[in-house]
């Protein structure tokens, strides 16, 4: 048996975060963390790194960066856990005592139980081993031909990349569109025809009902009788959050994950989580919310690290900022779309601007399309979205997050002061939040 003071469940950036933050604290905490996977992988950029064009070495999260931060690594997965006696137990028979525990146990893909499921051919788009298995069948294709199973962020990504890698690819959405979830109709509509006039099959409103072998390829049968013959099929259809150990525990979960309070702790003494694996609060209304993104994982567990070192830090929420690329275009949010805000039950007031990204007279200008929420009668912004061509719409989204977290008003973002500049900006009298916010009636 082995005495530790943090033992820590998870090889994601959750666990790596709250290793790296005690490490810089120079803390004589004896830190283990348990993972059970032999590498990890850069799992935003999987999708990236279908094409080939780089080793598969430079997707994988090296385990020095655990090893070299002070803490100790076991590979192997923890299959018991005892609150009461503070034990942990892995599938190999060793046992460890801890002083405080941090369950980041993260997320697996969700694979609908649909007959074929399971065949060679049906790929998701999560671990290292995802990752060499797409990149394998997108090299031997013989049809060039691929369905991606959902239309969210990564499916979205993961079609783009084979569309530029020369493949017809479809995406399946179960909705009556693609990015539903997490952009607004404003956007879906020009990204859907961004897709479209990309050679990108849209099938939307349906539902995928199996997988067929045949032969070398797959045969995708969708609910309104369509059969559509590919070399391999790609899942993309969310996360199921990886909260069984949690649970057997005797520690509380609920659809959202596992519960913690405002200082991130569970429903057990000196138990912590963070990441895919914890239950999550939207930061704008203190409602539960979905929220599994990398940033977040980060976000939570420096507020773990802090109070496993004897802080009173409490966590605000999640602003779930997020960024996207379609083609040359991008495209994110930050707080509640429009349609979010109304269903939890707030009255909104919209307002939605179109700026150039340059002077007039530059050559290349091309427009921002943005769009701001707030609540009517506060003015209380409570999410935004932004569209533009390139990477910049990371900053855009970047800073509607500060602004929700500063709880800034629609009369503060109408006095806010900004840069200008010919080739990096639009004129000075044309700023895509100012006229976002005074086309807000509030």
């Amino acid at each position: 048996m082995k005495d530790i003071d943090v033992a820590i469940i998870g090889g994601g950036p959750a666990g790596r975060v709250i290793v790296h933050a005690l490490h810089a604290a120079r803390d004589s905490l004896n830190v283990t963390l348990f993972k059970d996977e032999e590498l990890n992988v850069n799992r935003c950029a999987v999708p990236f790194g279908i094409d080939g064009n780089k080793p598969l070495q430079k997707y994988q999260i090296p385990n020095s960066l655990v090893t070299d931060y002070g803490a100790d690594l076991v590979i192997g997965r923890i299959e018991k856990l005892d609150p009461a006696e503070h034990l942990l137990e892995t599938a190999a028979g060793q046992s460890f005592r801890y002083r405080q525990l941090v369950l980041a146990t993260g997320a697996r893909p969700l694979e609908p139980p649909l007959p074929g499921v399971d065949l060679p051919g049906v790929v998701p788009v999560r671990s290292l081993a995802d990752l060499d298995e797409l990149r394998r069948r997108a090299r031997d294709a013989a049809l060039k031909r691929a369905v991606v199973v959902g239309g969210g962020y990564i499916g979205v990504e993961v079609a783009v990349v084979l569309r530029e890698m020369g493949f017809a690819v479809a995406i399946v959405e179960m909705l009556p569109t693609v990015l539903t979830q997490t952009t607004e109709p404003e956007f879906i509509a020009a990204l859907s025809t961004l897709l479209a006039d990309g050679g990108i099959e849209l099938r939307c409103g349906t539902a995928v009902q199996s997988f067929a072998a045949a032969g070398d390829a797959l045969t995708v049968a969708l609910d309104d009788g369509a059969n559509l013959d590919c070399d391999f099929a790609v899942l993309a259809v969310g996360v199921r959050k990886n909260t069984e150990l949690a649970t057997a525990a005797g520690i509380v979960t609920n659809r959202y994950g596992i519960e913690t309070d405002e200082y991130l702790r569970t429903s057990e003494p000196d138990i912590y989580a963070s990441g895919d694996c914890a239950a999550k609060k939207s930061l704008v209304t203190g409602q539960d919310t979905l929220g599994e993104f990398g940033t977040n994982a980060v976000f939570m567990s420096k507020v773990v690290a802090a109070n496993i070192l004897g802080g009173h830090r409490t966590f605000p929420g999640v602003a779930n900022a997020s960024v996207t690329k379609i083609f040359d275009w991008g495209v994110g949010a930050a707080g509640l779309t429009e349609r979010m805000a109304r269903e939890a039950g707030l009255d909104v007031a919209t307002g939605i601007s179109s700026v150039l990204d340059k002077y007039p007279m530059i050559d290349g200008v091309d427009k921002i399309s943005t769009k701001l929420v707030f609540e009517r009668g506060s003015g209380r912004l409570l999410g935004g979205s932004v569209m533009r061509r390139g990477a910049a719409v990371a900053g855009d989204v970047d800073f509607i997050s500060m602004a929700l977290q500063m709880k800034v008003t629609r009369d503060d973002l109408l006095i806010h002061q900004y840069a200008t500049h010919p080739e990096l900006a639009a004129k000075p009298s044309d700023n895509r939040f100012v006229f976002a916010a005074k086309a807000a009636d509030v």
